[in-house]
């Protein structure tokens, strides 16, 4: 599948549409809630969707809402382990939420808590733990270092992800793309380092979601239906260019904000 890119123009659209749902979003702080409430809900469906194609995503809503019957395990373990990673993720997502309205530099700590907060019902033993084997990534060639250098990898990483986030005081028009070049930087360090055994791809766009958090961003949904196009850009990227991803993340953010641009319609026709 060819690697989605935008245009110029579509750039130029992605940039302008962003900033003034992001002034409006000022002015109507209750809807900026509701929009990033609605956005955790799809964030947590297609994400799970993206990882386990085994179940389908009307019945993950099922899931997310607590809807249908109360005991998930009468129909499978695999539909219990699902429910408690859908909430897991939704709850993990509001803790970003919060911690990114005083962040600090992104941690070791920090990947660790995301993925315990996730898998802590359905993998209580692995949940906020690096893998102690080696593993490998089902369809790429990409073989994730030994279990011993997985901190050292990270640690090196992170340094430099911070490096450049002391650069960015402030969200601007100027450095906008900039934040999410560092956001898709981000997940795709997860995604290379493999640190847990399973769960890599949920954290690492948890991962990337923080960024734009620190910088009052809204979420990039990253739908089910690109889910090849994703993976592709991820498999074009390597540790000293992750363009073919941040190519990719500016098509699914434009996407991501024209889908929320209309729940702003609504509020400036009352």
């Amino acid at each position: 599948m060819p690697i989605i890119s935008l245009k110029k123009a579509e750039k130029e659209k992605l940039l302008n549409l962003f900033f003034r749902l992001h002034n409006l979003s000022k002015n109507h702080p209750m809807a900026k809630e509701e929009i990033m409430t609605a956005l955790r809900c799809l964030k947590g469906v297609h994400s799970n969707a993206i990882e386990d194609r085994s179940i389908d995503r009307v019945f993950l809503q099922i899931l997310l809402h607590n809807a249908g019957i109360s005991d998930k395990k009468m129909i499978s373990a695999a539909y219990q382990k699902a429910s408690f990673e859908l909430h897991g993720q939704e709850e993990m997502l509001r803790w970003l939420e919060t911690l990114s309205k005083t962040p600090e530099p992104v941690s070791i700590s920090l990947i660790l808590e995301i993925h315990k907060r996730i898998f802590s019902k359905s993998w209580p033993d692995m949940a906020g733990r690096f893998r102690d084997i080696e593993v490998r990534i089902s369809d790429m060639s990409h073989v994730p270092p030994h279990p011993q250098q997985i901190s050292q990898l990270l640690q090196q990483y992170l340094t430099t992800i911070n490096e450049q986030l002391s650069d960015f005081k402030i969200l601007t028009t100027d450095n906008f793309f900039d934040v999410l070049r560092l956001s898709a930087q981000a997940q795709y360090l997860i995604a290379h380092v493999h640190p847990f055994q399973d769960g890599n791809g949920r954290v690492a766009r948890a991962f990337g979601d923080y960024i734009l958090l620190t910088f009052d961003m809204f979420y990039d949904v990253i739908m089910t239906e690109y889910r090849d196009a994703y993976l592709d850009a991820l498999v074009e990227c390597d540790t000293s260019n992750a363009d073919p991803l941040f190519n990719f993340l500016q098509f699914s953010y434009l996407e991501t904000l024209e889908r929320i641009s209309t729940f702003f319609n609504l509020i400036k026709d009352e």
